[in-house]
This record gives structure tokens, C-alpha cells and sequence, in this order.
């Protein structure tokens, strides 16, 4: 189903890929925290895919938070234009575990998980809680791990 909000889904869905790469690079470069950094990629990837296959249901039955529907997509393409930027030069040279760490941390607070957590309960529909969930799931609240892991490491 082809609508006005399939760009802006479309963009966050870039979104969470994106995170997954670069937390897919940190697992590569940061062989420490290898399994860390994989599981967080492997839940982005996650992420994308259940913003994929909700999508549709979501639109079609008026579930998505309204403050979520009402975002710029150009933010999020912003977002998306900086992630692949930095992704791009962390191939090239990876920046120090603290600094790559850090940014982590950042993308999170920044993202539309972050977003989903504070606007998960404008709705109240069970169908859109339970895709929230999956999606947000109590474990998986990557800022508090990631803050958890800087807090516990230590750097050079």
C-alpha cells in the first residue's frame, strides 16, 4: 500500500539499518565487545524488518502514534545522509573506542527508538502495543546498554 507515509517509513527504516551497520563495524573493530555490538546490529536488522511488515497494518488501521506521523522526513533523511557519511569514513578509518562508543550512544538517544519509547503510549490499541513492543521490547533498550557498556569499559 502506497501512501503519504510510506516515504516517512521508508526513511526510518533506513534509519534503523544504518544504526546496524555501524554497530556491525564496531563488532569488527572492536573485538572486546565483539558479541555486544553484533547482537545490537542483529536487533536494528531486527527493528527493520518489523517497521517492514507492520508498515501496512499500522497505516491501513490508524495505529502509529499521530507525533509520529507528523515528523519531517527530511530529518530523517538528514539522519540518514550523516549515518552513511560517518559510516563511510569509519571504513576508512575507524575512529578510537570512546569517541565510536560515544556516537553510539548518541544515535540512540537520537533515534526513532528513543522516539517509540516516549510516544508508545498515545495509542492505546493492542495490535499497535504489541508491534511497539517487539519493537522496543523491555530488553532492548539500547542507550541504557550501550551506557552500561562505556561505563564498564575501559579505554586506552
Amino acid at each position: 500500500m502506497e501512501n503519504q507515509y510510506t516515504p516517512l517509513f521508508n526513511e526510518a527504516i533506513r534509519v534503523e539499518r544504518n544504526i546496524g551497520s555501524f554497530y556491525a563495524l564496531c563488532a569488527t573493530y572492536f573485538k572486546d565487545d565483539k558479541l555486544f555490538w553484533q547482537m545490537l546490529s542483529e536487533e536494528e536488522e531486527h527493528h527493520a524488518k518489523i517497521l517492514e511488515s507492520g508498515l501496512e497494518l499500522l497505516l491501513e488501521q490508524d495505529l502509529f502514534p499521530d507525533a509520529i506521523l507528523d515528523m519531517d522526513i527530511k530529518e530523517l533523511k538528514e539522519t540518514n545522509d550523516k549515518l552513511e557519511t560517518k559510516i563511510a569514513e569509519c571504513k576508512g578509518k575507524m575512529p578510537d573506542k570512546k569517541e565510536a562508543y560515544s556516537y553510539a550512544l548518541e544515535l540512540e538517544q537520537a533515534s526513532l527508538e528513543f522516539f517509540f519509547q516516549q510516544t508508545v503510549s498515545d495509542k492505546a490499541d493492542e495490535k499497535a502495543i504489541k508491534v511497539f513492543d517487539n519493537l522496543v521490547g523491555f530488553d532492548k533498550d539500547h542507550a541504557k546498554r550501550i551506557e552500561d557498556l562505556i561505563d564498564t569499559t575501559k579505554f586506552d
